[in-house]
């Protein structure tokens, strides 16, 4: 790392190597990142410049993504998908630069001198490393022995040079994978077998992985979204700002071609992977004509029990989610004292503050009932009040949906959203409101909205609510509008709407074909400023909407933006049920 200050401080060679970068890729709107930058010499420098720019031209980074989480939902280990991907990449850009660029073939030699001299450990056990070592050695003109793996893995990954297009390299992947690795998950045998069975189909239907959903471009979010994105800045550099508009860039623009026959299938695909619709296909169809406008005009709606209780043949994802509820309720057994006794004094205090009171309080007036024994006061007494008027204490009857973001970027949140959710709705159960709970996220064109428990349903079905779990993008606008629509049709006199989010709305659009639509991503400050309207629109109505936040700090600028005041951020578990009925007292004086 010694020499690395004397490179980037030297203004006009960084100025060198990004225009090499454009000159290759032939997009003057896109950076290089500084982790494509090299720090071992110039010349390595120069050759990164030139990855970089084939990577942009030749890689659709939007399907390398959703391939990789769609295998590692399959099982596929995604340490080596990520790696035969990062020496496949390498190999396909490097021979189609050259083959456009024939002088990049010596800016390839000289860095690669230079990688090998810095080589501190040829003999390594590692059957990746070793298969990275020798396509560099090969590529140099340098033969040396290998073992017979070794050999096999390096030869097939060279081949990749020939595949086309992107979909082409990444079956290229899938066949090595499948050929030279067997399964890396710790499952009993049974759980294997289905595995293998899932991986074997997808052979037949490669492309299944175009339908999966994308997640949030976050490299904290999760342990999968971590992993793409650390694959993604280390070959192609992408950033996203939370509070941009989205228009900056084709990474900010979010837009996935879907051809019209694939458009046919991903209902199928949005019922198998998260459980049939609760609703008629006709009634699904009059809400969407009701919500789905504007904004969302392209969206499209699915409401679902889940697949563990509703119809679904989805064993894969069965177990998925099971593994996710043992997972939630675990952590809610090793914090159950607390949880308990949050729940009772949610309960206690929504006692005093929504259940109908049947008390009349009866305070001296000017006008009113008369009371026989208060006439002597006239003329007197200076208190000329000798009438009562009765105050109906009555704050008529209550009734709360709670809707939780269940977006891959609440993954690291995922037993805490469940927890925080179960402690309100069973309190509420317990005192006898009516209340729903409903999770959202977004697959494709479709705002997914999971039904956990619905209002009349007993105390027992508050255990759903741990099936919680997080995947996809969120449409939040959309979830809002959608949840408020039957919160409507209630007959009682107070309606709230709790939802739990980390501020962070962001959604793919899908176009279809090449049609272009003038409308921006939905994300950002467009994502932000529609979901911040439905809030209102919501008050507007005559719900008292409360947002508890359960994000990172730097995104509670956003949250406020939506939610105005009524927000909650609760740090402290302990603290849960007195924040909750604080600032449910709030919306309710507001």
């Amino acid at each position: 790392m010694k020499d690395a200050k004397w490179i980037y401080e030297d203004y006009e060679f960084d100025n060198r190597i990004t225009n090499l970068m454009w000159t290759i890729s032939g997009d003057y709107d896109e950076n290089m990142d500084r982790g494509e930058k090299s720090f071992i010499s110039e010349n390595v420098a120069l050759y990164h410049a030139v990855t970089a720019g084939g990577r942009r031209k030749f890689i659709d980074w939007t399907k390398v993504k959703k391939y990789v989480i769609s295998r590692y939902r399959a099982g596929f280990d995604k340490d080596i998908v990520l790696g035969l991907i990062s020496m496949g990449s390498d190999v396909v850009v490097e021979e189609k630069i050259i083959a456009e660029r024939p002088g990049v073939y010596d800016i390839r030699k000289k860095a690669y001198d230079d990688i090998f001299a810095n080589y501190y450990k040829l003999h390594t056990n590692n059957l990746m490393e070793k298969v990275e070592h020798a396509i560099i050695l090969e590529k140099m003109g340098t033969s040396v022995m290998l073992d017979a793996d070794t050999s096999r893995l390096k030869k097939a990954l060279l081949a990749l040079q020939h595949r086309e297009d992107t979909v082409d390299f990444l079956k290229g992947i899938e066949a090595i994978y499948m050929d030279y690795f067997p399964l890396f998950v710790e499952a009993d045998e049974d759980e294997k077998k289905d595995l293998r069975d899932k991986q074997n189909r997808l052979r037949g239907d490669f492309s299944d992985f175009m339908l999966e959903e994308l997640y949030d471009d976050d490299p904290e979010e999760s342990e999968i979204e971590a992993s793409v994105e650390e694959l993604a800045d280390a070959l192609l550099g992408e950033s996203q700002g939370d509070m941009s508009n989205g228009s900056d860039g084709q990474s900010g623009t979010q837009i996935l071609r879907v051809q019209e026959e694939d458009l046919e299938k991903i209902y199928e695909k949005v019922a198998y992977y998260y459980g049939s619709s609760f609703l008629p296909i006709s009634e699904v169809k009059k809400l969407q004509n009701r919500v789905c406008q504007g904004e969302h005009g392209n969206c499209r709606i699915h409401m679902t029990d889940g697949v563990i209780r509703s119809d679904s043949r989805n064993e894969f994802q069965q177990k998925y989610v099971k593994r996710q509820q043992t997972k939630n309720v675990e952590v809610f057994r090793a914090n159950f004292k607390i949880c308990k006794r949050n729940v009772n004094k949610l309960k206690e205090s929504m006692s005093r503050t929504l259940v109908q009171e049947e008390i009349m309080d009866a305070i001296p007036s000017d006008a009113g009932l008369l009371v026989a024994n208060k006439l002597w006061r006239i003329n007197r007494s200076s208190n000329h009040k000798v009438f009562v008027k009765n105050i109906d204490n009555n704050k008529g009857s209550f009734v709360v949906d709670i809707l939780m973001d269940s977006s891959g970027s609440q993954r690291r949140n995922q037993s805490k959203v469940a927890i925080q959710s179960y402690i309100i709705a069973q309190a509420l159960t317990l005192v006898g409101i009516p209340n729903r709970v409903l999770g959202f996220s977004s697959f494709l064109d479709y705002t997914v909205i999971k039904r956990f428990r619905d209002y009349e349903s007993p105390l027992s079905a508050n255990d759903n609510i741990f099936e919680y779990f997080c995947s996809g993008n969120n449409r939040d606008g959309l979830a809002i509008k959608a949840t408020c629509e039957d919160l409507l049709k209630r007959r009682e006199d107070n309606k709230i709407l709790i939802v739990l989010s980390d501020g962070r709305p962001n959604d793919i659009k899908v176009g279809k074909g090449q049609v272009d639509d003038v409308r921006e991503a939905y994300r950002g400050r467009v994502a932000i400023a529609d979901t911040a309207r439905e809030v209102r629109l919501a008050r507007q109505l005559g719900i008292m909407v409360l947002g508890v936040f359960t994000g990172k700090e730097q995104d509670l600028m956003a949250e406020k933006l939506i939610y105005g005041k009524d927000f909650a951020y609760i740090k402290d578990i302990n603290r849960f049920a007195d924040l909750v009925i604080k600032y449910l007292k709030q919306i309710i004086a507001n």
